[in-house]
């Protein structure tokens, strides 16, 4: 090789790692994004701008139950089709395909209780 093809060989590979560098360096310092300094809550009580669920999305198949609230059911997946748990509390009316929780109906069929024996 002559000089001249090892001196540009050479000038070349410092500008590609000067040009990998700089854009190291570009990503290393780039702002990052500010944290929230609080995050918002849902109110406890109704206010006149919330708005409840009036219908289920379409892939929300099945019967959906509204629980009391400390309900417990057996297994690690907690209760199934937890209405709360999904979409918020319910209004003062039900979307269709929505019924309150009761144990004489719902006790071993589609619910087990963590304290009942199927």
């Amino acid at each position: 090789m002559t000089i001249a093809i090892k001196l540009t060989m050479t000038l070349a590979t410092l500008a590609l790692a000067m040009a990998a560098l700089t854009g190291c360096a570009v990503v290393a310092t780039a702002p990052q994004a500010a944290e929230p300094s609080s995050t918002p809550t849902a109110s406890p009580t109704p206010t006149p701008t919330q708005t409840y669920l009036t219908e289920l999305p379409e892939w929300a198949e099945g019967t959906w139950l509204v629980y009391p609230d400390g309900m417990e059911c057996f297994g690690t997946e907690g209760c199934p089709n937890d209405y709360r748990a999904f979409f918020g509390e319910p209004g003062p009316v039900l979307p269709e395909r929505v019924v309150y929780y009761d144990p004489a109906q719902h006790d071993c069929v589609l619910v087990q209780p963590a304290d009942v024996t199927c």
